[in-house]
């Protein structure tokens, strides 16, 4: 039996190698020959080959049932909507009555969630299918911000945030000098602040209402107004009560809370496109002060600005150090 620890890796049809392939090379490589690999990873399916999404075939070295052998089982993505695995929702609650750690990266949040072994914790997945999970599975408390959960069993957001969740493997298990060694070797940062929201698309709302395209235009040409829910239902041609009725039925949402996130939405897209100033910039998006607007800025995406342009400026870079140091 091999002395380091063991990390079980599910496989199953219709999986893509890149989700699978990232948490072999984070926790199996052998990048440091006189400490690495850290991890014993096997992969557990069916003897007979899995074909993994785009056709190539992959054969397991240990039966799906091996996953009760493990210390950890980490789950990589599914395809969500689609019928979950029984083989693997069976085997999940086996390892996991087995004392093994449970983790899932991105989606692979679905088959844990499905395997009961979610209920009442809080957990994450892409934001791209929050609300299909969050329908699904009404008994897991989903945060969608954030880029991994570690509540007893660990998830973690899209393809990126399962690298982030790795090093947390790392630095729990092997302490925070191996964690930083494995993240120079694959390039990232080895502990990275902020969570999904930065990486949202810059429109807030997912599934718009058609009845809101002509109040969204008016929000955008009064931002630096002050927009109370009394001239916002005034601008809908409804009362306040019916507007907040709308709101919570086709949004699930608040009338104000929406006005606040497309204050947000706006301000990412002039820190992704412009290189005005950030007090212009507050300014242009409807906040009373810079300082207000960094701090609100910072509290829901969960960076300053002047780190959000950094990170997703697409324009040339330019003399911003001024910018970024005024966000602190």
């Amino acid at each position: 039996m091999s002395a380091k620890p063991t990390i079980a890796i599910p496989v199953v049809d219709g999986m893509t190698l890149f989700e699978i392939g990232m948490p072999l090379e984070a926790l199996g490589y052998d990048w440091d020959h006189d400490a690495s690999p850290l991890y014993d990873v096997v992969l557990c399916g069916d003897l007979r080959g899995v074909r993994v999404h785009g056709g190539p075939r992959l054969t397991p070295q240990r039966p799906m049932t091996a996953l009760a052998e493990a210390g950890t089982v980490l789950v990589p993505a599914i395809r969500p909507g689609d019928p979950i695995s029984p083989t693997l929702v069976r085997e999940l609650r086996r390892a996991a009555d087995a004392g093994a750690r449970m983790v899932s990266l991105c989606t692979g949040a679905f088959a844990l969630a499905e395997a009961g072994l979610l209920d009442g914790r809080r957990a994450t997945t892409h934001w791209r299918w929050a609300e299909l999970f969050r329908r699904t599975y009404p008994g897991v408390d989903l945060d969608p911000r954030a880029i991994y959960v570690d509540d007893g069993v660990l998830t973690s957001a899209g393809s990126a945030a399962g690298l982030d969740l790795c090093l947390h493997l790392i630095r729990t298990d092997h302490g925070q000098h191996a964690a930083n060694t494995i993240a120079r070797n694959l390039v990232i940062a080895s502990h990275r602040d902020g969570d999904q929201a930065q990486y949202v698309a810059a429109d807030p709302l997912t599934e718009q209402a058609h009845w809101l395209d002509e109040l969204r235009t008016w929000l955008r040409a009064n931002l630096h107004e002050d927009v109370t829910l009394e001239r916002l239902a005034a601008a809908a041609a409804v009362s306040p009560r019916t507007l907040a009725r709308r709101f919570e039925r086709d949004l699930a949402t608040t009338p104000m809370r929406w006005v606040a996130a497309e204050r947000i939405a706006v301000a990412k897209t002039l820190l992704e496109t412009t290189d005005l100033p950030i007090d212009r910039i507050s300014h242009e998006a409807g906040y009373y002060s810079p300082v207000t607007f960094r701090a609100g800025f910072t509290s829901e995406v969960g960076v300053t600005p002047g780190r959000y342009r950094m990170r997703f400026s697409r324009r040339d870079p330019g003399v911003r150090g001024e910018e970024v140091v005024s966000t602190h």
